[in-house]
């Protein structure tokens, strides 16, 4: 405050005599510096006598001293790292008292002024103010703050779309609007992150006021120092973003919500993508705590990165990514313990899955990416996997492991075969270091009649080849016995049904192990793409 700065025209001072050094140091003086009082020359301007005579006397000392001032200002450039910026301002001193600009009510009131000049023009006296609750000598209608907020369309105005009524719509006083302005200010320069590469504001809500809240608390939220520290340092992040602090935040009492607000800006317009409101730390420490239950049963490291892979870009092609707003309305869901569609995710976890396939490059990173995904949403309990009382299997334990997803007959009968299938596939790459069958996998859409066939195609193949072992017909048959349980029309969307098959083949070395109880003879099947997966 006591710089009192505040940008005004590019070409013109700013609105004090408090100025940024531009790149000719010496054109900031005659500017932005000395521009400013430019002000005593215009009429409209209202200034008392002894207001005049002040601002008159420091115009007259800075144009005596301009010559020396531009070679002071040039010296403390050029001894100045360039990457540092400066800020020249005036300081007054009167014998052992010194001021700076915003000492002086009059340096004040002027900026008030011309910071609410525009805002006159829709203005209504003796009203309350929206923000603070108090009745005011005067409320603005047309606030600027976020460019978003707009009434340049009649419809968007209350009050018979009349503007001169259009005050009604938001009514804030003098004090709260710079409030919200300077609010604006500290919110993008410090509360500013990404969220898996899509920029939002983290803006706190004390539910109580600042009544009970801790200085730790306070702290966090409006030191800038701190804050920075906080960027800096390594935790364990949940969005990819380096400079994320919801670790922090996570382990605070729920005496503050927060709210994420995404906002796009192009050029000088402003959109909102999302704004997630009165998100409660316990709610996040709650993902941290399932984040963690899936890293453990999958040994990586879940991210909200993992999902974004599937919600990035309809095409690999595309220059933008044009999923952000499916992506983001999955992150509010989470944040907000809504309720998510199993299957909108799963049509484009298999759209990613099937891309990778067809392309032979990342398909089994997708694939465990998938699980993970939909394991986290499970554990969360936004999705509900459907669940049957399941016969005995040498497989229980493995698929005890991952929760309730292989909990019917289908599912692990699909798996299975999935299974079957990935070591055909492995043997054919070790004969013949090419994978033929992969055509008869139809790139992923196949159907319950395809399925059906699949079986004994893969069996017949394995015998071919002399490799339909011991372990491979006890795996062929857990999965025919399931396929046989699951019956006739099974009423699984072709998506679901892949997913499972596919799930299959990426866990192949799980199924192995049981299997092949002879550790030599399980990496023999599993060969040289072990080292791929």
């Amino acid at each position: 405050m006591k710089y009192l700065y505040r940008s005004g025209a590019a070409n013109g001072a700013d609105l004090s005599p408090t100025a940024k050094l531009s790149g000719k140091p010496e054109g900031t003086f005659d500017r932005k510096i000395l521009g400013w009082f430019n002000i005593l020359d215009d009429k409209k301007t209202k200034l008392t006598d002894a207001e005049k005579i002040f601002l008159n006397g420091i115009r007259d000392v800075l144009k005596e001293n301009a010559g020396f001032i531009k070679r002071e200002i040039l010296t403390i450039r050029e001894k100045t790292p360039k990457k540092e910026g400066i800020v020249v301002t005036l300081k007054i001193k009167n014998q052992d008292l010194t001021k700076y600009v915003g000492d002086f009510p009059v340096f004040r009131e002027f900026l008030k002024k011309q910071v609410n000049d525009k805002a006159f023009s829709i203005s209504a006296a003796n009203k309350m103010c929206s923000i603070c609750g108090e009745k005011k000598a005067t409320v603005f209608g047309n606030l600027d703050t976020y460019a978003f907020y707009t009434l340049d369309k009649p419809g968007y105005i209350t009050g018979g779309f009349d503007e001169a009524k259009a005050w009604r719509n938001f009514p804030v006083c003098p004090e709260c609007k710079l409030a919200l302005e300077e609010g604006k200010k500290f919110v993008e320069s410090n509360l500013t992150f990404k969220f898996c590469g899509i920029r939002y504001n983290l803006i706190p809500k004390f539910i109580l006021g600042e009544y009970g809240i801790s200085d730790e608390i306070i702290d966090i939220f409006t030191n800038t120092s701190r804050i920075v520290s906080l960027k800096q340092k390594v935790m364990e992040r949940i969005a990819n973003d380096d400079e994320e602090i919801l670790d922090v935040l996570k382990d605070l009492n729920d005496v503050i919500t927060l709210n994420f607000l995404f906002i796009q800006k192009s050029n000088a317009a402003e959109r909102i993508l999302l704004n997630i409101e009165d998100v409660f730390p316990s709610r996040i420490r709650k993902i941290f705590d399932i984040k963690h239950e899936v890293d453990y049963v999958y040994n990586s490291n879940f991210t909200f990165g993992t999902i974004r892979n599937f919600f990035s870009k309809s095409d690999p092609n595309k220059r933008d990514y044009d999923l952000d707003g499916y992506f983001l309305d999955i992150v509010d869901r989470i944040f907000k313990d809504r309720p998510v569609s199993f299957y909108f995710v799963l049509q484009f976890i298999m759209k990613k899955i099937r891309d990778e396939f067809i392309n032979d490059r990342y398909f089994y990173l997708s694939v465990r990416n998938g699980m993970m995904s939909v394991s986290f949403l499970e554990k969360l309990e936004l999705i509900k996997m459907e669940e049957d009382i399941m016969e005995e299997s040498i497989f229980d334990g493995m698929f005890k492991k991952y929760g309730p997803a292989f909990e019917t007959p289908l599912k692990r009968g699909l798996f299975l075969l999935g299974s079957l299938t990935e070591l055909l596939l492995r043997k054919q790459y070790k004969e013949r270091s090419s994978k033929p069958f992969m055509k008869n996998l139809k790139s992923l859409k196949m159907s319950e009649r395809d399925f059906k066939s699949l079986l004994p195609e893969v069996q017949n193949k394995l015998e071919e080849y002399d490799s339909f072992d011991k372990g491979k017909r006890m795996l062929a048959a857990e999965a025919s016995n399931y396929l046989l349980q699951a019956g006739d029309n099974w009423k699984m969307p072709v998506d679901e049904m892949n997913f499972y098959f596919a799930c299959g083949m990426n866990l192949v070395n799980d199924v192995a192990d049981i299997i092949y109880p002879d550790k030599k003879v399980a990496e023999q099947e599993l060969g040289q793409e072990e080292a791929n997966q």
